[in-house]
């Protein structure tokens, strides 16, 4: 099972980092790693790299998106798809902070989804595994 978590970059930082996606990477993880006496600072780290997400926006977006399809469920901010056939296990959690998906496959159906927006950069910090969204070959 996959854990990404997707961030909305604000626009200062995805133009300074968009061409060096490893330091942002790092940024993000030495963040998700602060300790716990240090979450003060870490908060005002992370909100200085990244934009509140509008829940409502994405919420609907998704549900637009997937609503025609048997294996999409949705519970309140939370998004499911479990179809047995492909075999694909995959739920999204909207926050306002970022979006939690995780999935038993390396390309999440709900990534499509998501495909418009621009800043979007999407970690997995237990495999080390970063990208920008846009930049995801063949969605």
């Amino acid at each position: 099972m996959r854990t990404f978590y997707i961030f909305n970059i604000n626009r200062s930082f995805y133009n300074l980092m968009k061409n060096n996606p490893y330091h942002l990477f790092k940024a993000m993880e030495d963040i998700h790693n602060f300790d716990q006496k240090d979450v003060n600072l870490a908060y005002d780290l992370f909100l200085q790299i990244v934009s509140p997400f509008d829940k409502s926006k994405i919420n609907n977006k998704i549900f637009r998106e997937s609503k025609d399809n048997d294996f999409y469920s949705k519970f309140h901010n939370v998004h499911r798809i479990q179809n047995k056939y492909i075999p694909e296990d995959s739920m999204l959690v909207v926050n306002k902070a970022f979006l939690l998906l995780e999935s038993n496959v390396l390309k999440p159906s709900f990534l499509t989804d998501l495909k418009e927006y621009k800043n979007l950069f999407v970690c997995d910090f237990k495999n080390k595994d970063y990208f920008w969204l846009n930049e995801l070959v063949c969605l």
